[in-house]
């Protein structure tokens, strides 16, 4: 993008980095929690220039990196001086997605596809299992992939359809791995491999996961239609099957809840409680105790979204009332209880309770403290509550540190 000319507001930055991204004022606007109307404002300035925290917000959804591009400012603001660095081990990672076989290689000692699946099922253990969850998968994903590329491209496997679905769930844990860290090309070859190996596999519980890991990538980039018409599309795939087993009832009613939520943040309400319903209603068929490691699909996975869809159409009463009917020690996955937390804390954001707000994201970080660090929502609630009452600020400082961003 060339550079603006130095006499453009704040607001008129926004704007012109925005439309040159292809993101309408209403996606921007959702991002961030705010009406359509209120990003107008902004960008005409008739209100008065966003503070810090939420142009940090802004210039992180509009990939700018540094924030002068917003301010104008001569002197340069690296947005890595309030953003979490990449997990330490993130190169390795990269490499062995990028090295791995595309299939092309032969030869050699036919891979054990069972070993394969073990790996893959302590890989989703781990992730589940542990606070610092990036860290453990960082040990074990490269000797994961490796393996999983080799088998799903080895011409005598007997079970060539097995070794692509193993490969391509062991992209989708890469992409737990990956996410949140800033390396966008790396998600997207990741994300885009994971969905065409499993549609290789012919195994719609594989296609069904890699498509909820897309929609969920394609939704975060701000890419609410693309986002919408790949779930609409799964869920045709799966609803001919749903009935065939557990795993595939999960896999539906996983993709109900995504659509549910792209439906939310678009501030179609009445669509997005819909979907909610029909999750909610193929979920309690699933067996007592069922939980989906890759996708979280449970019976208690109707309160979590529920939270987050009643979060993203900004009604808090309702998302603190769903709340109340799970606690968070019944979530089984750390990593999910500490972003269900997140989102309890969001709503507490909302109505205002900046000390009810710290103490969700308290109890966030000491259940996983690398979702906290590497989760964006939970930045924009640090930074607001660095800025917010002299009471919650000391806290706020110590969240910051777990978060990895400039106090």
């Amino acid at each position: 993008m060339t550079a603006l000319p130095a006499d453009l507001t704040i607001g008129q930055r926004i704007k012109r980095i925005r439309e040159a991204r292809g993101i309408t004022r209403k996606v921007l606007a959702g991002l961030l929690g705010r009406s359509e109307g209120w990003l107008k404002a902004v960008e005409k300035g008739r209100l008065q220039p966003p503070r810090l925290p939420m142009l940090v917000r802004i210039a992180e959804l509009l990939q700018v990196t540094d924030l002068s591009e917003l301010t104008g400012s001569a002197v340069s603001i690296p947005l890595a001086l309030f953003s979490a660095e990449a997990h330490p081990a993130l190169a390795v990672v990269r490499r062995a997605v990028d090295s791995a076989s595309l299939g092309l290689a032969g030869g050699g000692r036919v891979p054990d596809l069972d070993h394969v699946a073990a790996a893959l099922a302590a890989g989703w253990a781990a992730r589940a299992n542990r606070g610092d969850h990036r860290t453990a998968l960082a040990e074990l994903l490269p000797g994961l992939v490796t393996s999983a590329a080799a088998a799903a491209g080895h011409p005598e496997v007997a079970d060539q359809r097995r070794a692509a679905a193993l490969y391509a769930g062991a992209l989708n844990l890469v992409q737990m791995y990956v996410s949140y860290q800033g390396d966008g090309h790396l998600l997207w070859r990741t994300t885009e491999r994971a969905l065409a190996t499993a549609r290789a596999s012919g195994s719609a519980a594989a296609v069904g996961q890699a498509a909820w890991f897309t929609v969920e990538a394609l939704r975060a980039g701000g890419q609410w239609e693309s986002a919408q018409l790949l779930g609409e599309e799964a869920l045709r795939l799966l609803t001919p099957v749903r009935q065939d087993s557990p795993e595939l009832a999960a896999a539906w009613a996983a993709m109900a809840w995504q659509v549910a939520t792209t439906h939310a943040r678009a501030g179609e309400g009445g669509n997005a409680w819909h979907w909610v319903d029909r999750a909610e209603a193929v979920a309690r068929t699933l067996p007592d105790g069922w939980w989906s490691a890759p996708t979280s699909a449970s019976a208690a996975a109707s309160v979590m979204h529920a939270v987050t869809v009643a979060v993203e159409l900004r009604q808090p009463a309702t998302a603190l009332n769903w709340a109340s009917r799970l606690a968070p020690s019944a979530i089984p996955s750390r990593p999910r209880r500490a972003r269900h937390l997140i989102e309890v804390a969001r709503a507490h954001q909302l109505q205002r309770q900046p000390e009810r707000t710290v103490e969700a994201l308290t109890e966030a970080a000491a259940t996983a403290a690398e979702t906290v660090r590497w989760n964006g929502e939970a930045h924009g609630l640090v930074r607001e509550l660095l800025d917010g009452p002299a009471s919650v600020r000391p806290a706020a400082r110590q969240l910051a540190e777990v978060a990895g961003i400039a106090a």
